[in-house]
């Protein structure tokens, strides 16, 4: 009986490891190295991501990490985008954070990162809200969400809607960035919260 119950708190206790090994974004702050963000995960990287320009370096095993009580699950390998959680840096060999992205392709944790966020943060500016549906009753588009925080951090959180298989899905990016970093452009003074104020409005 004993043995049976020293292997129970074991097994329990072994859990609650791995739970609290688990990144807690919203705790995060940008002074924190890439490597205690990604441990030992399998990083793959974008010279200029898209919407910031700053270099990108991600990983998918999403699983490692959460948002508040939000905890995200890997993708499917076989699906055709995998959710990704990364940070973003001046330069490729920059050890420096300057901001955080979650691009989510599940529907509830989207709902559920969402929730989180505003639980977290506060009520957000709505910079475009969720489209209406179309006569066909389906919600297609996407939504935008800022909130701009008293520690020279902002969010921009967007949602979009599509159908995959007649089914409504959900997916989620957000970025969580320094309000004072600026975009790679040459000879531009533009701060990347404004590039993505621009780029979802």
């Amino acid at each position: 009986m004993n043995k049976i119950l020293s292997i129970l708190i074991i097994s329990f206790t072994m859990n609650s490891c791995k739970e609290n090994d688990k990144v807690s974004i919203d705790k995060i702050d940008l002074t924190q190295s890439k490597k205690f963000f990604f441990n030992d995960a399998n990083l793959m990287s974008e010279a200029n991501e898209i919407n910031t320009t700053l270099n990108f370096i991600y990983t998918n095993e999403v699983n490692r990490f959460k948002y508040g009580s939000v905890e995200f699950v890997n993708s499917n390998p076989d699906d055709m985008v995998l959710s990704k959680i990364g940070v973003l840096t001046k330069e490729p060999n920059n050890e420096k954070i300057e901001g955080i992205v979650l691009s989510i392709e599940d529907t509830q944790e989207s709902i559920a990162i969402l929730n989180e966020l505003k639980k977290i943060n506060g009520e957000p500016k709505v910079l475009k809200p969720i489209p209406a549906e179309n006569d066909e009753g389906q919600l297609l588009g996407y939504s935008t969400y800022v909130w701009i925080l008293q520690n020279d951090l902002a969010i921009v959180a967007s949602q979009s809607y599509e159908y995959t298989d007649g089914v409504r899905s959900i997916a989620s990016l957000i970025y969580i960035v320094s309000n004072k970093v600026r975009t790679t452009q040459a000879n531009s003074p533009e701060l990347v919260i404004d590039r993505l104020i621009k780029t979802y409005n």
